[in-house]
């Protein structure tokens, strides 16, 4: 394994790219930002981005690649040699998620640990915010809710907490991650991104037999040895879905995996007398037998052993019904317009000027942004559907336009005066004098 430094052996820059101060201030915690990488370079740099204009500015950056052939490296080496917070362990082969993040958690000097995937985006605020929340609530880690988006269309506007996202601080326990939400737009809580204090991470780190489902298993292992976790009414993370995405796909081999871990936590909990944790167990322990079936039986046919996806369905039945379901899905599934529809959207915020004309959606205020998923989520779901311009006018819309990463142009109108990092390369960035309104 090669690490890259930057500045080694040289004076290195007390500034990032933007303009901002990069020496560590010991009054504000450092924060350990750690990043897996796998072929990942056609969204490094803008996960990147969101990193470097973080308003925390005390954070160090540990990508972890994983044997990426792609140009992701140096991708990040060229982020390292602008800025000194960044830097790349390279590692020759793919080991997978849970193994590269581990490299990375050994290297971490912060007093925070903050888990970030190369493909993602957050707002500038997003560390500064959980910081602020977990030190007020004494919590070892907090979580905020994970808006999807998308460049290709959406199924649905969804977020990970969805509707049972709260407006007040709450406190996850096992039953919580154990537990396997059902409906449309649900998701489990292991797709948590969390800022956890390194010292509650002790010893525990990820396991390297898992590929899929290894961030559940990391968080209810330190649930389990007592780690406090609470997740907030905040929605700062943009958790990008794509056909190339790890946590959306999966073989009969790593549900295997993930079968075994489950019974080895299972092992774990002995004589616990907790019934309700133990109902959850099992209801995760069949849901993943019945995953493992099913990708067994599409192994078959894909592999044209038809005798060996008969066999399957005679003993279990149920494999047609799960298929005509999986069928029907991608069936209803939005298609990608040719020619993706043209919309502009004006950002209203408190301070803003409402446009004459022209398409617009009222924001909430700087200090009145929380509990507002379902907002972002639309957002993201019209912006992976059309062709999204938004334009904003006042300190919420820029904040605003941070939540919708897949927007084609995001333009600012007038010169605003405002601390908050414009999204988007600085060169992509256009000012208007005036608002842009649809014809």
């Amino acid at each position: 394994m090669a690490e890259t430094a930057p500045g080694q052996g040289r004076d290195q820059p007390k500034s990032d790219p933007f303009g901002r101060s990069t020496q560590r201030d010991g009054a504000h915690p450092l924060i350990s930002v750690v990043v897996a990488n796998h072929q990942g370079a056609s969204f490094l740099d803008q996960a990147l981005r969101s990193l470097a204009v973080q308003t925390h500015t005390n954070i160090e950056v540990i990508v972890s690649d994983d044997g990426s052939s792609d140009g992701s490296v140096a991708i990040v080496e060229s982020w390292a040699q602008k800025d000194p917070r960044f830097k790349v362990l390279s590692h020759p082969v793919a080991t997978g998620p849970a193994a590269a993040r581990n490299r990375a958690l050994a290297c971490a000097t912060g007093s925070w640990v903050a888990i970030f995937d190369s493909d993602d985006v957050m707002h500038p605020d997003r560390l500064k915010r959980l910081l602020r929340a977990a030190e007020a609530l004494n919590a070892d880690a907090a979580a905020d809710d994970m808006i999807h988006f998308a460049t290709e269309p959406l199924p649905r506007p969804q977020s990970v907490l969805g509707t049972s996202s709260s407006d007040q601080p709450r406190r996850i326990d096992v039953i919580d991650m154990l537990h396997v939400p059902t409906g449309a737009g649900a998701s489990q809580l292991g797709y948590l991104k969390p800022l956890i204090r390194r010292s509650a991470l002790q010893e525990h780190r990820y396991d390297e037999t898992l590929t899929i489902g290894e961030d559940q298993d990391f968080y209810l292992r330190l649930l389990l040895e007592g780690v406090s976790l609470f997740t907030l009414p905040e929605a700062l993370y943009l958790y990008r879905r794509h056909p190339g995405s790890l946590s959306h796909r999966s073989s009969s081999d790593q549900i295997a995996a993930s079968l075994a871990a489950m019974e080895q936590l299972s092992e774990q909990l002995g004589d616990l007398e907790d019934a309700e944790i133990k109902e959850q167990i099992g209801v995760r322990r069949q849901i993943l037998r019945r995953r493992f079936e099913f990708e067994r039986f599409v192994e078959a046919c894909k592999a044209r052993q038809f005798g060996r996806a008969l066999a399957s369905i005679m003993f279990r039945p149920r494999l047609l019904l799960q298929a005509k379901d999986v069928l029907v899905q991608r069936l209803k599934r939005p298609q990608q317009n040719a020619v993706p529809r043209q919309r502009l959207l004006h950002l209203v915020g408190p301070q803003s000027i409402r446009p004459e004309k022209g398409d617009f959606v009222e924001v909430p205020g700087l200090d009145q942004d929380h509990g507002c998923s379902a907002l972002w989520a639309e957002l993201c779901f019209v912006a992976s559907c059309d062709a999204l311009t938004l334009t904003y006018d006042d300190a919420s819309g820029l904040s605003a336009a941070w939540r919708v990463p897949a927007a084609v142009a995001i333009h600012e109108i007038g010169s605003l005066s405002c601390s908050l990092p414009r999204p988007g390369r600085a060169s992509d960035l256009k000012t208007a004098d005036h608002p842009v309104v649809a014809g």
